[in-house]
């Protein structure tokens, strides 16, 4: 039962918190299920401590432009953007033919290829150092 309204702020901060968790999870149902699965083979059940906060973590499933989708079918506005490298979003058309193009050619080669040069001028004029 919750907190009267005079009840103590700290309780009914406490039983709103709890309200709300108990929502995310009822939604969140088959994240749980991946997330105690990855807990038997990954510490924390997570790649990264910081996917690992309370109540529990959101497996995702697939983005779109600004938006991503979990597991259980819940939509977000992808306000985190992989730590900014994902400026232009999920998906982009432009960004996702050039790496099918590089990915036809092969993907690692542990050897200089062409583009090194090409990405280094362009990151020394955009940020004017000289290598």
């Amino acid at each position: 039962m919750p907190a009267s309204p005079s009840a103590p702020p700290e309780s009914r901060v406490r039983d709103l918190i709890a309200r709300e968790e108990a929502s995310f999870r009822a939604h969140r149902t088959r994240s749980l299920e991946m997330w105690r699965t990855a807990a038997e083979h990954i510490p924390g059940g997570v790649a990264s401590s910081f996917q690992g906060k309370p109540p529990q973590p959101v497996f995702i499933d697939r983005g779109q432009g600004s938006r991503v989708w979990d597991v259980d079918g819940n939509e977000y506005v992808d306000f985190h953007n992989g730590f900014g490298v994902m400026l232009v979003g999920h998906a982009h058309p432009t960004v996702v033919a050039a790496v099918q193009g590089q990915l036809s050619r092969g993907t690692h080669f542990a050897q200089p290829v062409a583009d090194d040069a090409v990405v280094a001028e362009e990151l020394s004029r955009r940020f004017g150092q000289p290598q």
